[in-house]
């Protein structure tokens, strides 16, 4: 009798455990994560935007910034970009050390562009997200 109840419970589980092995957290997103240096220097305060460059595998990719601190980035997989190909833009603006006035008078610290637009408006950098976690590093030459 035992043995007539076993294989509807097997397959019962069986089918619950498939279903959750389909279910993940519904993002289609990649998380990413990296470090980003120009002419050797980490860069401490700038940008980072991943750019479709082609479709997805959904067939749709969507743009992703995310900040640049202290020379590291990171996308969740939440935020992240969905995997693809993608054209990667830089942005630094480098403290000059110098203090300036802003439009409402607070002191601000000067910075400078300093990465020149082949890494950022004219970006000739390209790199393929993967689904899951990926690690892009990026040390520019000057």
């Amino acid at each position: 009798m035992v043995s007539s109840h076993y294989p509807p419970r097997l397959l019962a589980a069986a089918v619950v455990l498939a279903a959750l092995a389909g279910c993940g957290s519904g993002s289609s997103r990649a998380a990413v994560k990296g470090s980003v240096s120009y002419d050797g220097q980490p860069v401490d305060q700038g940008g980072i935007a991943f750019i479709p460059e082609g479709e997805g595998s959904d067939g749709e990719l969507t743009k992703a910034t995310e900040t640049i601190t202290d020379g590291r980035y990171e996308f969740d997989s939440r935020r992240g970009p969905k995997p693809g190909k993608y054209r990667v833009e830089i942005y630094w603006h480098k403290k000059t050390g110098g203090k300036a006035r802003g439009p409402e008078g607070e002191v601000k610290e000067k910075t400078d562009h300093v990465i020149p637009p082949k890494y950022n408006k004219k970006s000739e950098l390209v790199r393929e997200v993967k689904s899951g976690s990926n690690m892009l590093d990026f040390d520019l030459p000057k």
